[in-house]
């Protein structure tokens, strides 16, 4: 009975919280019907998926294909003749207000409104404690600035899916008490990788395969030498394989969903102009090789698929070259699961940052790293607290997610791009010394 107890609990919390989560991450998503941020780029990326045009991002092509993908299921705006994306990087909407983003942001959404369910499962693997893992999941079902990017056809909601799927799967390896398989390993290589295919920030999780690694050495601290590096290259080769499965996929799809490439886009492709390094002087993207290529019609020819691959990484590199530098100080190392994903991070963060400038959402991943560690720096200090179900600390935690909804409240007509007044907006400055400006 305590079993079947435990399962009603657990259903009922996700219940929970997939129906908050809808209404704060779902509801009327393809509102307001104007595009912002990122989404310019990001839809006309879908089109050309759906035009079947080469292009190329400094971003993997899984989160892009995604946003296609929903604007094909659902083909909202088959009524509206959408030319200059094809024929263009940037997207321009008519005056008319008349395109849907009902399809383009179908998926990103529904991934955020998933993601929901996913932190209250990792809450609940880490401390297998219903209420706790309930409660604090609030933290990211009222958290304002997720729900503004996870609503729209942006790529971020897609990677903290994947990376959310892939540190609840290390949970569950790293608290499995019987001996891991190589189909382990693949598969939590398969599920780093589909990180890594939304935006390459998301391959740091590729220190879970360390952790769990020398997991496994410990429990076998007395074998042989020999056999610790035996199952060291097994277990290695299998989450490398599983690594590389998942990318070498992504791209051959998106290298055949593209078979045209337009004379604007081979006219401009050198940009060896603008490059301040010898090693790129010439550059050209899409090179010639992958002109002639798609030309030859060989782009379903899987041994070809390195030549897009290799123009893709030439791009990155020269990406970095376009973005003023901007210095910032070092930091402290640390060491443990989860919190040294969060200081690897920031610190991979902070050497990006003194060779380019970066956008908000680069800090969304560690943000949400920041909840598990809060998560789990709570349960250590109050751990006897909660065992003796102490009735100050719940009344302290009703406390917290009461303040948590209050800020969120306060500010969701900014959130969901609702039209407030003047005063209105004078009204949603919790602080004096913030610089928002409101207009009349």
């Amino acid at each position: 009975m305590s079993k079947i107890s435990n399962k009603m609990k657990t259903l009922f919390c996700c219940s929970l919280v997939l129906l908050v989560s809808y209404f704060t991450y779902f509801h009327h998503y393809d509102k307001p019907s104007k595009a912002f941020y990122d989404e310019y780029y990001y839809i006309t990326h879908a089109e050309r998926y759906l035009h079947g045009i080469v292009f190329f991002d400094v971003n993997p092509p899984l989160g892009k294909m995604f946003i296609a993908l929903g604007e094909k299921l659902f083909n909202p705006n088959k009524n509206i003749n959408i030319k200059e994306p094809t024929e263009s990087t940037l997207l321009y909407l008519d005056s008319n207000n008349a395109f849907s983003y009902a399809g383009v942001r179908f998926f990103p959404v529904l991934f955020g409104f998933f993601n929901g369910l996913l932190v209250f499962l990792i809450f609940y693997g880490l401390s297998k404690n219903h209420f706790l893992s309930l409660m604090f999941s609030s933290l990211y079902l009222f958290e304002n600035s997720s729900i503004v990017h996870f609503r729209g056809a942006l790529l971020d909601s897609t990677l903290i899916f994947f990376s959310f799927l892939t540190i609840l799967y290390f949970i569950y390896l790293y608290e499995e008490k019987k001996e891991k398989t190589l189909i382990n390993y693949f598969v939590l290589g398969c599920l780093t990788s589909l990180a890594g295919s939304t935006k390459m920030v998301g391959l740091i999780l590729i220190l879970l395969f360390v952790f769990l690694f020398f997991k496994e050495l410990r429990e076998h601290k007395h074998d042989r030498i020999i056999n610790k590096i035996n199952k060291f290259l097994k277990r290695s080769m299998s989450y490398l394989f599983g690594l590389c499965v998942v990318f070498f996929i992504v791209f051959y799809v998106n290298v055949i969903l593209s078979s045209t490439i337009l004379d604007n886009d081979i006219k401009g492709n050198d940009i060896g102009l603008m490059m301040k390094t010898k090693s790129l002087i010439g550059l050209k993207i899409p090179s010639e090789d992958y002109i002639r290529m798609v030309r030859n019609k060989e782009i379903y020819n899987p041994l070809k698929i390195f030549i897009p691959m290799r123009d893709y990484f030439n791009l990155i590199k020269a990406s970095q070259l376009f973005l003023p530098k901007f210095g910032v100080d070092e930091t402290k190392l640390g060491s443990r699961p989860i919190t040294s994903l969060y200081i690897a991070y920031m610190i991979a963060v902070i050497f990006i940052a003194t060779q380019r400038i970066l956008f908000m959402n680069t800090y969304l991943l560690p943000l949400f790293f920041s909840f598990i560690l809060f998560f789990l720096m709570f349960n250590y200090v109050f751990e006897k607290n909660i065992m003796k179900k102490d009735k100050i600390l719940y009344i302290s935690i009703f406390l917290l997610i009461a303040q948590i909804f209050y800020v969120y409240s306060y500010t969701s007509a900014v959130t969901y791009g609702k039209y407030i007044n003047y005063l209105e907006c004078r009204k949603t400055r919790l602080v004096g010394f913030w610089e928002d400006l409101c207009h009349r």
